[in-house]
């Protein structure tokens, strides 16, 4: 993987407004963490990164520029593959990782004018200057949920292939609105009611920290 694609990788995990750590990385990068390590400091050598021991490393301004056309070049293939093509959701993100090694201005370009430029991808990103980059707080993660009556929304999925690929075994999608009805003690799983199917789910921690979630108001919610 080269520099710019790890970058990616930091963005995905949260890298633009928050400290991504080495564990996180290693997991999504599958690699070690003593190889992420020698990376996150290679790139904050170069001003890509700010590296915090501890804490992580977090995008410079000089990495989030360098990054963003990647981002999204990434996100436009995934709706083109999506949309046009008709490839399964589970499948978008790693043919989009495959088709892009480095960012092409032209493609980029030409993906925006067939696509009438998309504000978010398939799963529920943004897309890069099409849209802003938005900060997210810890409170919209479902991981970061309690048992409670409320009715929360999906609104978007970490890009990750592993992911992608869970979710479409166990029918959970963008937009579905579910409850918390049972969190683990031990292990931090959660069980949930998604109110599209009307099926309970159990998600374990390292699926529930990679959903983002939105309050339902009660004028919202779906009939």
């Amino acid at each position: 993987m080269n520099d710019l694609n790890f970058l990616r990788l930091i963005f995905e995990l949260g890298g633009s407004f928050q400290n991504v750590n080495n564990i996180d990385l290693a997991v999504k990068a599958n690699v070690s963490k003593a190889s992420i390590s020698d990376r996150t400091q290679h790139l904050s050598k170069l001003g890509l990164v700010k590296y915090t021991k501890y804490y992580g490393s977090k995008l410079t301004k000089k990495g989030l520029n360098a990054v963003v056309p990647l981002i999204q070049q990434h996100r436009l293939l995934e709706t083109w593959l999506y949309e046009k093509l008709n490839i399964p959701l589970s499948d978008i993100y790693d043919k989009a990782t495959i088709l892009s090694e480095a960012p092409d201005l032209l493609l980029i370009d030409r993906l925006n004018t067939y696509l009438e430029y998309p504000q978010t991808c398939p799963h529920g990103n943004i897309i890069p200057i099409n849209n802003a980059i938005p900060e997210f707080s810890k409170n919209s993660l479902l991981s970061n949920q309690n048992i409670s009556d409320t009715t929360f929304k999906i609104t978007n999925f970490t890009e990750d292939d592993y992911l992608f690929k869970i979710l479409s075994n166990i029918d959970i999608k963008l937009s579905d609105e579910i409850k918390i009805l049972n969190i683990n003690d031990y292990d931090h799983s959660m069980v949930i009611l998604n109110q599209r199917n009307n099926l309970k789910q159990i998600l374990p921690k390292n699926i529930t920290k990679m959903i983002r979630i939105e309050t339902v108001k009660e004028t919202q919610k779906s009939v």
